[in-house]
């Protein structure tokens, strides 16, 4: 691989070498698996040569899922440490990228840090970290020794920000994206086909705060429709409530693929975005599933939380909840249930908002970003992008 070479007319020349680590699974059914494949189409300086560290496939299947995790995490740790540490490191925020990110950090070399989410968000999916200080001190030392921070929400950035010696500087909001060109594929097939029966559809991470509960009360709550089904795409700690349910108006299809998922929204007639309003939200999240629905043509049910309100608001085609009420939920699906002009109307709005939050759309934000953690081609940058660049290239 050439270096970056000298720079002529203000551009850098020659290859810029990018190491991307993803500590957590990036199967195609998982947030974090559309997050990285996301993020390299958002890539697009042609001078940009991408590796990916991660572990696409939740296996070896043998184990049990709790070994399977911490093999995953030990194989992705063990790989990232021996991979050469050249260019850009990029990466998503966990615990254990500190132990990743030193080795470019201590040569002076740039790390861009992708912060999806808050400390709660893992003390809620892992009670015991909250008692491991040392765990606790470890997340938030990357977040610190960032070169550029991106956050898919204001209010992730500003809580980024009270963590860092210079505040907001060097941190990015840059909204996630969908795959749009998949979920209205999937959305005009649909179109061609007879309807199957009538249902509502939640997809996505089953931890207790995505409001699972709320959707199994509103269930059964006499206000949701009895000619209206319900169907559950995910896994989690919730997925033992919903196969314990004896509706039988709900149908659990556990974890599916990324275009089964496409499938899955086009075909519903209502999607659910829930979540509980709790610390874990507090600083604002950005979820795929409003996105992807959008695209897909369907309308969608959202409670309000930060950063989750905002989204639905500018994409359109939601109707909007408070968090945690399930008649308020049961009485919004039996109202769009009933009313077929409202729900194409809102469709129609989230289609027009979706094209806008298509990863592609958002490369040129990220790409300035990693521009400037390698310090190229940033006028008056003096010294410090000197020596960025001469990082970069080493």
């Amino acid at each position: 691989m050439r270096s970056l070479g000298t720079i002529q007319g203000g551009v850098e020349e020659g290859e810029i070498p990018l190491t991307l680590v993803w500590v957590e699974l990036t199967s195609d059914s998982t947030a974090a698996g559309a997050h990285v494949r996301g993020t390299l189409q958002r890539l697009n300086d042609a001078r940009f040569r991408p590796s990916v560290i991660t572990q696409w496939e939740d296996r070896p299947t043998w184990l049990p899922r709790p070994a399977r995790k911490m093999w995953r995490i030990a194989s992705v740790v063990a790989r990232a440490r021996l991979a050469p540490a050249r260019g850009v490191l990029l990466a998503r925020w966990s615990p254990f990228i500190a132990l990743i990110s030193g080795r470019w950090t201590k040569r002076g070399r740039p790390f861009v840090l992708f912060v999806q989410g808050n400390l709660d968000d893992m003390y809620d999916s892992n009670p015991w970290t909250r008692r491991a200080r040392w765990l606790t001190d470890l997340a938030l030392s990357s977040i610190r020794e960032a070169t550029q921070v991106v956050t898919p929400s204001e209010g992730l950035a500003e809580w980024v920000g009270t963590l860092r010696p210079d505040g907001r500087t060097d941190v990015t909001v840059i909204p996630n994206g969908a795959d749009v060109a998949l979920f209205e594929q999937e959305r005009a097939k649909a179109a061609r086909e007879t309807a199957g029966p009538a249902h509502a559809l939640f997809f996505g991470n089953m931890a207790r705060w995505q409001g699972i509960d709320t959707i199994l009360d509103a269930l059964a709550d006499p206000q949701w429709p009895e000619d209206l089904g319900l169907r559950v795409i995910g896994d989690g700690q919730m997925a033992d409530a919903v196969r314990a349910c004896g509706d039988p108006r709900l149908t659990y299809l556990g974890r599916r693929t990324k275009p089964e998922v496409a499938a899955a929204a086009a075909r519903a007639e209502i999607s659910l975005a829930t979540r509980h309003d709790i610390a874990a939200s507090a600083t604002g999240v950005s979820p795929f599933k409003i996105i992807e629905s959008a695209a897909a043509g369907t309308p969608t049910v959202v409670t309000r939380v930060p950063g989750q309100t905002e989204l639905a608001e500018d994409i359109g085609g939601s109707v909007l909840i408070d968090a945690g009420d399930a008649p308020a939920l049961a009485g919004a699906v039996a109202r769009l249930h009933a009313d077929a002009d409202a729900r194409a109307a809102l469709a129609e709005r989230g289609l027009a908002g979706a094209a806008r939050y298509d990863w592609a759309a958002r490369a040129d934000e990220l790409t300035e970003v990693v521009h400037a953690a390698a310090g190229l081609a940033q006028p008056g940058d003096g010294a410090a992008g000197d020596d960025r660049r001469a990082a970069v290239a080493s």
